[in-house]
């Protein structure tokens, strides 16, 4: 019943959610790894029941939850921040955030730090680690595949679950051939069907995939489109005039692979931003590649500097879209690093429009904020050069480019901490100033702090972000505050700065 309950889902493209799945499942993940078949025991007299067995645990036994890239501290945060919040409620918390594109540029970044912090784990950790799973799975919906396969690697991938997305991970990397050898020398993992015959042919033996294709149709077990896929996979010559099944609109990335391996690969632009990062491999063209590379900058998943070297492999053949933006970005990249303000006044303001337009403006600005320190600029781009540094959480250098206007000297005076300049009339500047000077959070967010549940407040607090910037001064107020409970001063700081730049923006 389980292998049956895979292949249709994988015959679904990895869209149909399973009534039993974990709260931190993604709709694209590939069904490549049997989860284990439970016997139920049959229904009996609860009054003739014997009690159950207890069950015991090592306290010393490594948790999931346990792993990390970096120590929570050095993002500000209590190593006890989820206290006594449970597994699920923290998972169901993670699941309800926004994509990265409805908040903040502070928002994804420090919340990429904190799926990767190494913290104490949740109070029912030994028995659930839903939020473990959670935690990677958020990473690979951001596009962050390498935090993500160090954290499957830093808690072990042996387990079904894990293994799942480490197994996604390398499809979308090209490294599949290895995680297929590690199929193949682990016997605890049994893959399904399709993961199996793929595997057999990534590591040579061909024969033994076909003849693993032929027991599964004998078995009855694979669906037409599945079958039809998977003969063109293996032998493409002998099935050349049979048509392929239609390609799903959600691919899982095993799919994506075997589509691309039978000369049908999918574009990556509709898909999920994790999957743009195939693009990078090299055998792509430019365009697909510099596409992917916007994508994933603006997400976070690659530094300035990486799409600096992809940009700059040739000159823009065309003009218009990317090729626009590609230009821009040569014009204005050398002028910085010369530091000759003439050039960067004539070209910054273009660079900017390009990178807002890709989605990067907040990585741009952090790379080229402290280049533009000293530089005599005119016209737009000084001020241009005030929005960046405080963008690029600089407000130091942001200082000598500030203007007279009351929003500048607010602006200015919040990325410094200082309460002192006017935040005019606008509903969004009246909650920032409160939200940064109030000492209570709202009712619902102290509740939670008096039960010890700081990580579920937090979570709820970078969700009312969104709503708050979007029309619920109250909600922006309290989530502001309660950063600043938990000290997280200057993240608070910051995410109201990009608040006021990103409603002047609009």
């Amino acid at each position: 019943m389980a292998l049956k309950r895979a292949v249709f889902c994988w015959a679904l493209g990895g869209s149909a959610a399973l009534a039993e799945a974990p709260l931190s499942a993604i709709d694209w993940l590939s069904d490549s790894i049997d989860a284990p078949v439970v016997e139920m025991p049959a229904a009996r007299d609860p009054l003739a029941m014997r009690p159950a067995e207890v069950t015991v645990l090592s306290l010393d036994a490594p948790l999931p939850d346990a792993a990390g890239l970096i120590d929570g501290r050095d993002l500000g945060l209590d190593p006890g921040l989820w206290g006594q919040s449970a597994a699920a409620d923290l998972a169901r918390g993670l699941a309800d955030l926004p994509g990265a594109d409805e908040a903040p540029p502070s928002v994804p970044r420090f919340l990429r730090d904190l799926l990767t912090a190494r913290l104490e784990p949740p109070v029912d950790a030994v028995l659930d680690d839903a939020f473990y799973l959670a935690r990677i799975d958020r990473l690979l919906t951001m596009g962050h595949l390498a935090p993500a396969a160090a954290l499957i690697e830093a808690a072990g991938a042996g387990e079904p679950e894990r293994f799942r997305r480490a197994f996604d991970i390398a499809l979308l990397n090209g490294t599949e051939t290895e995680a297929c050898g590690i199929i193949e020398a682990t016997p605890d993992l049994s893959p399904t069907y399709p993961t199996r015959i793929f595997c057999l042919a990534r590591l040579g033996q061909w024969e033994v995939a076909a003849l693993t294709l032929g027991n599964a149709e004998a078995l009855g077990i694979l669906s037409a489109e599945e079958d039809a896929l998977l003969r063109h996979f293996l032998d493409p010559e002998l099935f050349e005039g049979d048509p392929l099944p239609a390609a799903p609109r959600l691919p899982t990335p095993l799919l994506f692979r075997l589509f691309e391996a039978v000369g049908e690969r999918m574009p990556t632009d509709p898909l999920p931003v994790a999957f743009a990062v195939a693009d990078l491999d090299g055998t792509q063209g430019w365009k697909a590649r510099l596409h992917a590379m916007e994508r994933l900058t603006a997400a976070e998943a690659r530094d300035f500097e990486a799409l600096i070297e992809v940009f700059f492999e040739r000159k823009p053949a065309a003009s218009g879209g990317i090729w626009e933006r590609v230009a821009a970005l040569q014009a204005v990249v050398p002028a910085l690093k010369r530091g000759r303000a003439g050039e960067v006044s004539r070209s910054l303001s273009a660079a900017w429009i390009a990178a807002r337009q890709g989605g990067y403006e907040a990585a741009f600005a952090r790379w080229a904020a402290p280049r533009l320190k000293g530089l005599d600029l005119t016209g737009a781009a000084r001020h241009l050069a005030f929005e960046m540094a405080l963008l690029a959480g600089l407000p130091e250098q942001a200082a000598p480019f500030v203007n007279d206007s009351a929003e500048d000297r607010f602006l200015l005076a919040l990325a410094r901490g200082q309460g002192s300049a006017s935040p005019g009339a606008g509903q969004l500047h009246q909650a920032v100033s409160r939200g940064m000077a109030a000492l209570q959070a709202g009712a619902t967010f102290e509740a939670l702090l008096a039960d010890d549940r700081a990580g579920e407040a937090l979570l709820r607090a970078l969700k009312h972000l969104k709503y708050g910037a979007s029309g619920n001064p109250q909600s922006l107020q309290n989530a502001l505050t309660l950063l600043r409970k938990i000290g997280l001063e200057p993240l608070a700081r910051q995410i109201a700065v990009e608040l006021v730049l990103m409603e002047g923006a609009a």
